[in-house]
């Protein structure tokens, strides 16, 4: 048995440890499909202003991201994109929603929009924190 330690992985390497793991995974999951699911949204010049993605699999969404120009920040795009994400995943069968977001992020903005955290990393990655929450889609 050899270990070999390395800070610049191939890419090729990480793919194979990604396939063997899915192939196990998914010999173990009732449900095997994974849906992506984004929306983005763009300003009178068809530049992006905002967006969110993520996936639906079985259940749950998972929000991976959600970023709003600072410039349209108040105009209640998050809250669209949420809601509108939200719409979406239900009408794929989802009923619950899952996302983190760091301390410096928008812990705030979920809570308002009905997201109970279930739990913090402390210290991550040396000092913040890391927010993980979940919301029950009526």
């Amino acid at each position: 048995m050899k270990f070999t330690m390395t800070d610049n992985p191939k890419e090729q390497d990480i793919q194979e440890i990604w396939e063997q793991l899915l192939k196990y995974n998914l010999s173990h999951l009732e449900c095997k499909i994974v849906k992506p699911i984004a929306i983005f949204v763009t300003d009178e010049n068809d530049s992006k202003i905002g967006g969110i993605s993520g996936e639906t699999h079985g259940n749950w969404l998972e929000i991976d991201y959600l970023w709003v120009d600072e410039k349209s920040r108040g105009a209640k795009v998050g809250s669209r994109l949420v809601r509108n994400v939200e719409t979406e995943a239900q009408k794929r069968g989802c009923s619950y929603v899952f996302l983190n977001t760091f301390s410096f992020q928008a812990k705030d903005f979920y809570i308002k929009l009905g997201y109970k955290e279930v739990f913090t990393l402390e210290q991550y990655p040396i000092t913040g924190k890391r927010h993980y929450f979940v919301k029950q889609l009526s």
